[in-house]
């Protein structure tokens, strides 16, 4: 997980940012720097690669990244919009020509699974010259907007992949946002499961920071999954569950995509070439160690841990992999993965790297580096930052790690490192931390020691030399120890506002690490007190919890009584989903929207009470209607339409022939007497002023004459408003291009016109199909 660029917002037009009071001039894309001297110094000296390799991977780190997408939704769902891509679109690709030169044709990474993920380069001016590409350009907006498709990058494929993921895993996700993986996991969790079904494990997708935890909601939304939670916990902080007899709830599969410096991300985050310091690893590796170490804890034994970053630095890779494996002595090990997505490319873990400090020197050993070279934070943990003995590291087995560099496969670069726990954690973690601990004091009291006689000579040389100021003779003859002591502490905090200014989370998480770290005043993880202002030891088996959440929190709902039990009965709900999680956020004693949870999700909410930080859970399922004359005061809600249908009461789903699914589509808001008789007949069984289902299964209509223009397999399932005289599609303008293309054959761009007459929500979209997600924007 890379750094984001941080917003500015005092900042006009423009101009720039402000030097020494100095505007300095706004760079264009295209003048950015893609060169950094001390970037190309470090990765040189730690031979990331052969010597004759590094120039070619310098060369494509400066290039500019292609377009990566992947398809969502479900298995049925995904293979239509692929052979859509396939049928549609590539073989015309291929024929264009732009002033005489070939455009790369769209084609699929050939490691990922199904032919589900895709790549192509082609530059924005050749959009304004081809209909073709302009079209394709079209296609892949509005699949994105409505949730079809994800653009991400390659590499960021891979560690969802390699998890590993089952229908009765629980996950969890400890730095999901923005959830572009988190959305793998949960596909991975839906996939081979009946549409009528729910699966048995459920995510749950955490973000230290509240903001991007609301943005991957978002994200998650697409789905339509009800067995997703979205938390707001610091990583390293997750809470402990326990379930009704007080153990512990572990999980399955454990997903650490860890805040880190980014550098392997140049070719789209230009910037990194000029901000690039090897401090920046030096300041998230503490905190990269810790939410490790979390993830170990809350890993059942057998239990598999994906840890990456999009960094290349071995100190953010290897040696948080490698610390953390020793730590726990033996109950963790590296996973053989090299069989795994043979057709991607990568290079095995490093073993040997060397620390570099602020003068630009090497170091194998804490030992040699000297006083004034590196800040107080970064000297703390110079031991972390470096390789285990070369004995170790081939028993950890270090080559099992994956790297990916950009010039292997043209994409960014890449760590990954795939961890099994093969035995339960026994070790005192409270003995061990506070041992670490304690020779941090030792090291810190026999620093204050040196600095006092220090000062004693001084004092002397002061009484002989008495026109010279103590503290200006002492900088000088004391090598500068005495000045970074000063220095060091402005330096180790300029250093992390760096990291934390590109991006909020990272700086909500840096400054939980300081707070665990640094703070003398803090009590401990088990609410003793400090002792004598020494600072207490992160304890990743019990570590100290996030407040609780501020905001009205969730309330199970009984479906056999209050309000929810009239809406039940009157869309006719079958048993088989009575007795399954409905819940809903009250507002001055009423509920506004009715979410609905698999049974997984309602049990770890049920163990974890308000320790849990819930942002958002489960799909919409029913929401209050606007219509004061409607005969229920709840409607449909489209996002909850593919779980609903299987158990809706029969005369509110209406099968209707590929004329009918014409009508709705062209008209938007048709009069029933456009419809065929068949559906006249079975629509005027419902009572105006509900909601209604229009569905159409391809499998059953294709010996029409009359067909979509694209080739369905999956189910189209379209909520509808019953009024007294016609039929309101709920559905937006990105749904309604998306099913002009696809089922009318007509291309239409984002900035089309299209009139939704007499709709009652812009919010309210299709359902695509039976088992796979509806895209909603929030009707809460």
């Amino acid at each position: 997980m890379g750094r984001g660029k941080k917003k500015s917002f005092g900042s006009k037009g423009r101009g720039g940012s402000h030097i020494n009071g100095e505007r300095k001039r706004y760079k264009k894309f295209e003048e950015l720097a893609r060169d950094n001297k001390s970037f190309r110094k470090y990765y040189t000296t730690q031979q990331i690669v052969s010597e004759d390799e590094f120039p070619e991977l310098m060369e494509t780190m400066r290039t500019v990244l292609p377009t990566n997408f992947r398809i969502t939704g479900s298995r049925q769902q995904a293979t239509d919009i692929r052979e859509q891509i396939m049928t549609e679109f590539v073989p015309y690709i291929r024929k264009v020509r732009i002033d005489g030169a070939e455009i790369e044709a769209p084609h699929p990474l050939p490691w990922y699974p199904n032919e589900f993920g895709w790549q192509f380069s082609i530059p924005r001016i050749a959009l304004k010259k081809s209909t073709e590409l302009a079209n394709f350009h079209s296609f892949l907006v509005t699949e994105t907007e409505i949730g079809n498709i994800s653009r991400q990058e390659a590499v960021s494929m891979v560690p969802p992949l390699l998890l590993d993921v089952r229908s009765d895993h629980i996950v969890l996700d400890m730095c999901a946002a923005p959830g572009s993986k988190t959305a793998q996991l949960v596909e991975a969790l839906h996939v081979d499961v009946a549409a009528d079904q729910t699966p048995s494990g459920l995510v749950v997708a955490n973000d230290a920071d509240y903001k991007r935890a609301c943005m991957l909601v978002h994200q998650i939304n697409r789905l339509g999954s009800p067995n997703v939670v979205v938390t707001n916990h610091s990583g390293e902080r997750f809470p402990t569950i326990r379930n009704d007899a007080h153990e512990a709830v572990q999980f399955d599969r454990i997903l650490c995509d860890v805040p880190c410096s980014g550098d392997g991300t140049t070719r789209k985050n230009v910037r990194v070439w000029e901000k690039w310091s090897a401090d920046d690893a030096h300041a998230l590796n503490p905190l990269q160690i810790k939410i490790l170490q979390r993830a170990a804890y809350l890993l059942k034994t057998g239990g598999r841990i994906v840890y990456s970053t999009c960094s290349l630095n071995p100190v953010e890779n290897e040696a948080v992999v490698a610390h953390v494996l020793n730590h726990f002595e033996g109950a963790l090990r590296l996973v053989d993965v090299s069989g795994e997505l043979p057709a991607l490319k990568r290079r095995p873990g490093m073993k040997t790297w060397k620390f570099m400090a602020r003068d630009g020197s090497f170091h194998d050993s804490p030992e040699t580096v000297e006083a004034g070279t590196a800040t107080r934070g970064t000297r703390r943990h110079l031991e972390e930052f470096l390789p285990l003995s070369p004995e170790r590291m081939d028993e950890l087995h270090m080559e099992r790690c994956m790297r990916i560099y950009p010039h292997l496969q043209n994409t960014g670069g890449f760590f990954v490192a795939v961890i099994e726990k093969v035995a339960p954690i026994s070790v005192d973690e409270k003995k061990k931390a506070a041992e670490a601990a304690e020779r941090i004091s030792k090291r810190i009291d026999a620093r204050a020691a040196a600095r006092s006689e220090n000062d004693k000579i001084a004092e002397d040389v002061q009484s002989v030399e008495g026109d010279q100021p103590v503290c200006k003779r002492q900088k000088v003859e004391s090598g500068g120890d005495e000045e970074m002591a000063v220095e060091d502490i402005a330096d180790e905090n300029s250093a992390d506002k760096d990291i934390a200014d590109d991006d909020s989370a990272d700086k909500d998480i840096a400054d939980d690490d300081i707070a665990d770290d640094d703070s003398a005043d803090e009590d401990t993880a088990d609410g003793t007190p400090n002792v004598h202002g020494k600072r207490a030891p992160y304890l990743p088996d019990n570590p100290r919890e996030d407040p609780a959440l501020r905001e009205n929190p969730f309330v199970f709902m009984d479906p056999s009584t209050s309000d929810l039990k009239a809406v039940l009965d009157y869309y006719g709900i079958k048993e088989s989903m009575l007795g399954r999680g409905f819940l809903s956020r009250m507002e001055n004693g009423m509920f506004r929207t009715v979410y609905y949870v698999a049974d997984s999700v309602r049990q770890i909410m049920d163990y974890a009470g308000s320790r849990l930080r819930v942002v958002n859970t489960g799909i919409k399922v029913f929401g209050r209607s606007s219509v004061k004359e409607a005969g229920c005061a709840y409607r449909l809600v489209c996002e909850g339409v593919p779980q609903l249908l299987p158990h809706l009461g029969d005369k509110y789903v209406i099968e209707v022939p590929f004329a009918d699914l014409k009508t709705l589509i062209e008209h938007v808001n048709p009069l029933l007497s456009l419809m065929s008789e068949e559906t006249q007949r079975r629509v005027s069984k419902v009572a105006p002023s509900c909601s209604v289902i229009m569905c159409y299964d391809p499998a059953k209509h294709a010996d029409d004459e009359e067909k979509p223009f694209t080739r369905l397999t999956a189910l189209l399932s379209i909520p509808c408003w019953r009024g007294g005289a016609s039929l309101s599609a709920h559905i937006n303008k990105s749904q309604l291009r998306s099913l002009n293309h696809r089922v009318l054959g007509r291309v239409a761009d984002k900035n089309s016109t299209f009139k939704l007459d007499n709709n009652a929500r812009d919010s309210d979209s299709v359902a695509i199909s039976a088992d796979s997600p509806a895209v909603c924007a929030d009707d809460a």
